[in-house]
């Protein structure tokens, strides 16, 4: 919808006809089939696209080739990887070949990663450096979809089933419990429980251009614990726009020396 309201017309692309065909539906938009596995069924999709944006986790199975059908096809690509080792693959393997090729690789462009990020270097203003970044996330409930539950895993058994704090300017597994800590939002928000550590996208992609050595994450501890239950069910669109009724708040404050920015 968003697309369309700015003057694009989604083409959509994926591996089933008929769910593709499904979603199209009333909208106008072309479908047409591809598999990350076949090269040139991504040629075939891309051409003529103006940008991708891969929506289609997990992550560590789609993004590099993707990736690489964007650049033979000249054109933009975006994705919502939140999957920390996907995100250091990209980095890792594509940043270099995008800026030789002059083409534009934008990983993690959702509210963690991309959004947290943009919001750290809002409230960095003029400093070109600083000790610590906090990125806080009030969700009002997480409702997994079945494409999260399966990148989670994928990404949680890449790191042996622990978890990654950025510290020190640069990535740690630890095996221990994340902390249990207070964070005051914002109103209406206000102070929550939140998990502390509780690594998101955000610790690839704020070091990739900002010297901070401390990047942490914080999620509210309702929307963890809904994310962890195997019982939460999928989101449930509330309009038209296939939103869900979720409610979220991202807090950011930097800190160096003793002054602090928000």
């Amino acid at each position: 919808a968003e697309l369309r309201e700015r003057g694009f017309l989604p083409l959509l692309t994926g591996r089933d006809a008929d769910r593709l065909k499904a979603l199209a539906y009333g909208t106008g938009s072309a479908t047409r089939t591809a598999s990350a596995d076949d090269p040139a069924s991504l040629d075939r999709a891309l051409a003529g696209a103006a940008a991708v944006i891969n929506c289609a986790g997990p992550f560590a199975t789609t993004a590099a080739p993707v990736i690489e059908a964007a650049l033979r096809a000249g054109i933009p690509y975006l994705d919502v990887a939140a999957e920390i080792e996907a995100n250091l693959d990209t980095f890792a393997h594509f940043a270099g070949r995008a800026r030789d090729a002059g083409a534009v690789v934008v990983p993690a462009m959702a509210f963690f990663g991309g959004f947290g990020d943009l919001l750290t270097t809002a409230a960095m203003g003029d400093w070109t450096a600083a000790d610590e970044a906090h990125i806080a996330y009030g969700l009002s409930s997480w409702h997994p979809t079945a494409g999260t539950r399966t990148a989670g895993a994928v990404s949680r058994e890449r790191r042996g089933g622990r978890r990654i704090v950025h510290t020190g300017g640069r990535l740690e597994y630890r095996d221990d419990a994340p902390p249990a800590l207070q964070w005051a939002f914002p109103d209406p928000m206000g102070l929550r429980p939140v998990i502390g550590e509780f690594t998101m996208a955000d610790v690839v992609t704020v070091p990739s251009h900002l010297s901070i050595p401390e990047v942490r994450t914080y999620m509210t501890a309702e929307a963890a614990r809904d994310l962890a239950a195997p019982d939460t069910p999928s989101p449930a669109a509330v309009d038209g726009r296939g939103r869900s009724g979720q409610t979220f708040l991202v807090d950011v404050v930097v800190r160096s020396g003793g002054a602090e920015r928000r």
